[in-house]
This record gives structure tokens, sequence and C-alpha cells, in this order.
């Protein structure tokens, strides 16, 4: 299909053309004519066109009802055929799910840019591109194709937030490994660069029937969750007036010292750099009695606690009222 101008479409709509026809060349040099593009489902619609020509044969990405949707492919008995036919009709098969699964992985990412309307200058690199649809081509999960199309946009809209290493981690995970990383999302804390779950025999494994000890070990297993054993996270020794910090879901906890107070340490499991970049994806649901079991287990004498809402504003972020929390003195 041959596109004319790309006038009318967002420009991160456009940017994800261009890495498709970067990495795998179903769309050579996007251009289309449209003079009025104001909504967002053509937008979506035009990148259904333009991602393969194997539509017709397999399939592909389509928008109807305000969603993109992959459409299925026409079944008919096929006449009894000689060896080499077998095998270039096997070929073609195989080429055709990959562009299907690559399809259904750009129309996610589509409908993941779809309410975007900003991205940087600094495109994907092409190592990263490329190294993505070689395994794009692959899932065929619908589930997963979910997770890889909110990858390519992720990327596209802030190039390196996955690393080729997190990309060679996650082409093995499976439906139910993410599943259970998803529940694991649930009680994830950050500090800086560092993302890491209290022990979860105290609170998680009480209050989550859905993970385990064996769901935690397939998370090692599946290179989410640094294979070591716990280790402790410390606050520094701070002096009165100074105050630290959490980041819980769309929450930041604030730790404030009214007098000087030692180390804080607690016993945590830690993500791994592809599990800490996974967790971008995740937007969880604040469970508060997890707020209120984090700030007991952080308390120390002459400390407040409070936490307070992180609220997006376009590309800005602004942090709301904070709410303090009654908390136990320590014994």
């Amino acid at each position: 299909m041959e596109i004319k101008d790309l006038a009318g479409i967002s420009e991160p709509v456009k940017r994800l053309i261009e890495v498709m026809a970067e990495g795998c060349g179903a769309v050579s040099r996007p251009y289309l004519i449209k003079k009025n593009a104001e909504a967002k489902a053509y937008e979506i619609r035009v990148i259904s066109e333009a991602m393969a020509e194997s539509r017709k044969l397999l399939g592909g990405a389509d928008y109807e009802d305000g969603k993109v949707k992959m459409m299925g492919s026409s079944e008919t008995p096929s006449p009894i055929l000689s060896l080499p036919e077998r095998v270039a009709n096997r070929s073609e098969y195989q080429e055709l799910r990959k562009q299907q699964n690559i399809e259904s992985v750009c129309a996610n990412a589509a409908e993941e840019l779809a309410n975007k309307s900003e991205i940087p200058e600094q495109k994907p690199e092409p190592e990263w591109i490329n190294h993505f649809f070689d395994i794009a081509e692959k899932i065929s999960t619908e589930d997963l194709q979910y997770w890889w199309g909110k990858i390519l946009a992720g990327e596209i809209t802030k190039p390196g937030s996955f690393s080729l290493r997190t990309l060679d981690k996650l082409k093995n995970l499976s439906r139910q490994e993410a599943e259970n990383f998803v529940e694991l999302g649930k009680y994830v804390l950050s500090n800086k660069n560092i993302a890491f779950y209290l022990d979860p025999k105290e609170y998680i494994f009480k209050k989550d029937n859905t993970i385990g000890f064996s769901e935690i070990l397939d998370l090692k297993e599946a290179g989410l969750i640094n294979d070591s054993d716990f280790i402790s996270f410390s606050f520094e020794a701070r002096t009165s007036g100074s105050t630290s910090n959490l980041l819980y879901s769309s929450l930041i906890l604030f730790f404030e010292r009214e007098k000087d107070t030692p180390e804080i340490g607690n016993q945590v499991g830690v993500l791994t750099k592809a599990g800490t970049e996974l967790l971008k994806l995740i937007s969880v649901q604040p469970d508060m009695e997890y707020i209120e079991f984090v700030a007991q287990k952080f308390k120390r004498e002459g400390m407040k606690i409070a936490w307070a809402p992180i609220i997006e504003n376009g590309e800005n972020l602004f942090i709301g009222d904070k709410t303090y929390i009654v908390t136990e003195e320590p014994a």
C-alpha cells in the first residue's frame, strides 16, 4: 500500500510508522493524504492499513467500535500438494504468522500512543529497533503482544527506557509469569533506581493468595527478581528536619524527622534491571493497608509519615496534598 502524506497524524504515531519501517519494512516510506484527521480512530486505522500487504491472507489490525483489534483469517480447504509445495507453503505461513504477530504488537503500540501528543527528538536506536522486531515476530500470545506493544510505545515516548538486555529477559516471559509480576507489582516500592518489596512473609503472603513462595521463585528464574536472598534496605541516619521518600504506585511517601534518627533498615527483595524497567508499564491501585504496614515498618521515634498523590498534568508531574498516617510508636 502506498501512502502519500503524513499530514494530520500525531507525532507519536508518525514515529511509530517510522520505527516500523526501519524495523521490519512493513512501511517503506509512509505518506498519507488526509486534510482533516482530528479523530484518533483515523490514526489507528492508518497504522492498520500501513502494517503489511499480508492482511488479506492472514488478517491484520483493524479499528472498530473504538478499539484496535486483530482480524482473523478465512480458512479454505487445500488440495494435497507436493513436498516442495508444502515446504513453500510452510515457509510462507511462518512468515505470515510472524508478520501478523508484528502487526498485533504495533496495533497495541498505536493504541498506547493514541492519547500522546508529543515525543522527544531522539529516536530509538537502530540496534534496539532491529532487536525488538526480531523478538516481536515470535510473540503470538495476545496478552504478551499487549505487553510488547506497551514496551514499543514506551521506547518511542522515552528512548532508552528498555535496554537490550531487558528485551532478552522478557522474550521468554510466559503469560503466567507476566500475571504474577503484575500481582507482585502491587507491593513494590522504589527509591531512586532501586525497586523492592518487603519480606513477603510479613504481608504479601498473608493478604494476596495469588502470590506465594513458588511464584516468587518463578519470577527469580524469569530474571525479574534478584536471585539472591533478601538484603537490607536502609535509610541512612538523618538529622532533625530531614525527609526521606519512597515511591509506591502513584503515591509518594514522606518520612519526616522531628529529631535525629538512626539508620532505618528492613529486609527486602530486589527487582532486577529488567524487572524495574518492566514495572514502568504496570498501573496498580494503591493498597492503603499496605501503605500503613510500610509506614509502621520504617517508623522510628520522632518521625512523622505521610503520603501524597503524584498528579500527572500533560508532561508535568505535581505532588498533591499530604495525608499523615497514624502509626504506633516503635517498641
